[in-house]
C-alpha cells in the first residue's frame, strides 16, 4: 500500500465496514460513499444495523501528533455520530495519546479501542498487516533528536532556526529538514520565524515511539556490590579515569526520587565502552551482569545532563526514554518520573 493519504483512505473504505461489523457483531455495516455531502466534514461515515452512525477520520499514521489532531477534528463532529479514528496500525504511543484524549480508534489490522454507550471494545495483539518496506524518515534519528531534546529541556522558549543550529551543532540544512518533519507531524507551533512544541508531552510521546535503546553500543559487565553501591563505585572509577559519563535508567531514577531498588546499573560513556571496560578492569561474565556501559549513538545524549545526589545523570527526558527499554521496575519508574518531573505546562497558554 502506498504511503499516501489517498491510498490509505481507499484502503480504509475497503476494510472498515468488515472490521466494524466483526467488532460490533453485526452482519452488515454500510459505508456512506459521500459523507461530506450528507452534512459532515468527516472522511468517512458508516452506519450499523442498530442505527448507530459513525463519523470517521482517517490518518496516515498513529504518531501522537496525528492522533491529537484527529481528536480535535472529531470533537467538532459532536452530535453527528460516534467519533472514530482509523489508522493503518496503532502504535503504543498513539494508543496512549488516544486514551488521554478519550478517543475511539480502529486500525486496519483489526485492533481497536471503542467506548460509546453500552459498547466497550478492546482488541489488541493483531499484527500489522500493512507494514511498509523500510522505515520512513524520522525527525528522531539520533543526531536529529538533538533538536527535540533541546525543545523539551525548555518547552516554553521560542526558538529561531539559527539558534537551534548553534545550540545543537547541526548544520542549517539538517535543522530545516528536521523542523519541517516535526511540523508535518503537527508537533510544533509557529510564531513568525520562531517555534516551540505545540504540546511538549505529545512531542515526548512521538520521540518515544521511534526511540530504540538497543541502537546504542552496549557492553555488559559486573562490579561487586549492589544497586547504588555499584553506581557510586563506577562513578568514582570513571572520574578517576577521566571518562566523561552520565547515568541513566534506575540509578538515575533512584537519585531523583528514591524509586525502585535495582540491580542493573546503566551509564553512558563518551568513549568506546570496550576501552572503558579495559580501563576499569571490568569483569565481563557470560551471566550475572549488573552493569551496562553504553556508548551513545550520538553525543547529544549528554545534553542537559545534571548532577543529582553526587551522580552525573543524563537529562530527565533522556532518562524517561531509556527507562522504557530497561528491565526490572524501569517502566514503573518511567511513569513516576513523568508524573513528578515531566508535567509540562501548556506552552500555548503563554
Amino acid at each position: 500500500m502506498q504511503g499516501t493519504a489517498v491510498a490509505i483512505e481507499r484502503e480504509a473504505r475497503h476494510r472498515v465496514p468488515g472490521l466494524l461489523a466483526t467488532l460490533l457483531g453485526d452482519s452488515h455495516v454500510a459505508l456512506e460513499q459521500n459523507g461530506r455531502e450528507r452534512g459532515t466534514r468527516a472522511d468517512l461515515v458508516a452506519s450499523d444495523q442498530r442505527g448507530r452512525r459513525w463519523v470517521i477520520e482517517v490518518k496516515t499514521s498513529s504518531r501522537p501528533g496525528q492522533v491529537a489532531n484527529a481528536a480535535e477534528q472529531l470533537r467538532a463532529y459532536t452530535g453527528e455520530g460516534i467519533p472514530l479514528l482509523v489508522v493503518p496500525f496503532m502504535s503504543r504511543a498513539g494508543a496512549e495519546t488516544a486514551d488521554r484524549e478519550h478517543l475511539n480508534w480502529l486500525d486496519l489490522s483489526g485492533n481497536a479501542r471503542i467506548r460509546a454507550g453500552d459498547l466497550n471494545i478492546w482488541v489488541q495483539g493483531q499484527p500489522d498487516q500493512l507494514r511498509a518496506r523500510g522505515r520512513p524518515s524520522s525527525p528522531f534519528a539520533p543526531k536529529s533528536a538533538r533538536i527535540t531534546r533541546l525543545l523539551l529541556l525548555d518547552p516554553e522558549r521560542w526558538w529561531r532556526q539559527r539558534d537551534l543550529v548553534q545550540a545543537t551543532g547541526i548544520d542549517d540544512g539538517n535543522v530545516s529538514r528536521t523542523v519541517s518533519r516535526l511540523n508535518a507531524e503537527l508537533l510544533l507551533e509557529r510564531r513568525g520565524p520562531e517555534l516551540r512544541p505545540r504540546d511538549a508531552g505529545l512531542l515526548l510521546d512521538a520521540w518515544s515511539q521511534d526511540y530504540r535503546f538497543s541502537a546504542h553500543d552496549i557492553l555488559l559487565g559486573h562490579v561487586s556490590g549492589d544497586g547504588m553501591e555499584v553506581a557510586r563505585t563506577l562513578s568514582q572509577q570513571l572520574d578517576d579515569a577521566a571518562v566523561h559519563h552520565a547515568f541513566t535508567g534506575l540509578p538515575a531514577a533512584w537519585v531523583l526520587d528514591q524509586f525502585a531498588r535495582f540491580r542493573l546499573t546503566s551509564v553512558y560513556v563518551d568513549a568506546d565502552p570496550r576501552e572503558v571496560a579495559g580501563l576499569l578492569k571490568l569483569r565481563q561474565p557470560t551471566r550475572g551482569s549488573n552493569v551496562q556501559l553504553v556508548g551513545p549513538n550520538d553525543a547529544g545524549v549528554f545534553a542537559g545532563g545534571q548532577v543529582h545526589d553526587g551522580l552525573s545523570c543524563v537529562s530527565i527526558p533522556q532518562i524517561y526514554l531509556d527507562l522504557q527499554h530497561l528491565p526490572e521496575r524501569s517502566p514503573e519508574a518511567a511513569e513516576e518520573l513523568r508524573t513528578r518531573h515531566l508535567r509540562f505546562s501548556d506552552a500555548a497558554a503563554g
